[in-house]
């Protein structure tokens, strides 16, 4: 006599189990097709690391003094997406430049030993004016209490405050290093 059971129960139920890994499948299928399709309009794995556009963006008068670095260089003005970062501190937007992020073939012409230009631009009125230029290995721009200071690294760590004119040594100000 024939059943309509098997090891997965009814036929009904193997049916529907049956249906059930299709749609698994599918789904799977189907994810690793997005996935794909992410990957091949861009993501920042598959960007160009130095690119042309990231100096582009950045304001035109500090687009003009980094167009002189071009020739000393070797090549065209180009950077990662970090070579400039942006902080507002006390109702004030400051520009940071970080050129171990900037491409440079001989890298004299940015760094000194192991320690490579960083500057501060204070933005105001449509116009960017360098406030800040040193050899470090690190610089961060942060905001304490809405007053923009300065952390670097490099050598001997330092704090600096904006004072109003410049950046300054502060003791006791943000993590409290003193320089």
């Amino acid at each position: 006599m024939w059943s309509s059971k098997n090891e997965f129960g009814s036929a009904a139920e193997a049916q529907m189990r049956k249906h059930e890994l299709f749609l698994a499948f599918g789904s799977i299928l189907g994810l690793i097709a997005t996935v794909g399709a992410v990957e091949a309009r861009g993501s920042i794995a598959s960007e160009r690391p130095y690119a042309a556009e990231h100096i582009d963006l950045l304001p035109a008068d500090i687009r003009h003094g980094l167009a002189r670095l071009e020739r000393p260089c070797g090549g065209k003005a180009a950077a990662t997406h970090y070579f400039s970062t942006t902080i507002e501190a006390g109702g004030l937007h400051f520009r940071s430049l970080h050129f171990e992020n900037f491409a440079c073939e001989r890298r004299e012409v940015i760094c000194r030993a192991e320690r490579c230009l960083h500057e501060v631009y204070l933005e105001q009125s449509g116009h960017s004016r360098r406030v800040f230029s040193a050899y470090v290995d690190d610089m961060k721009l942060i905001n304490a209490g809405g007053a923009a200071g300065l952390e670097l690294d490099g050598g001997r760590p330092a704090i600096l405050r904006w004072n109003g004119r410049a950046f300054a040594p502060v003791p006791s100000f943000g993590k409290g290093i003193e320089r």
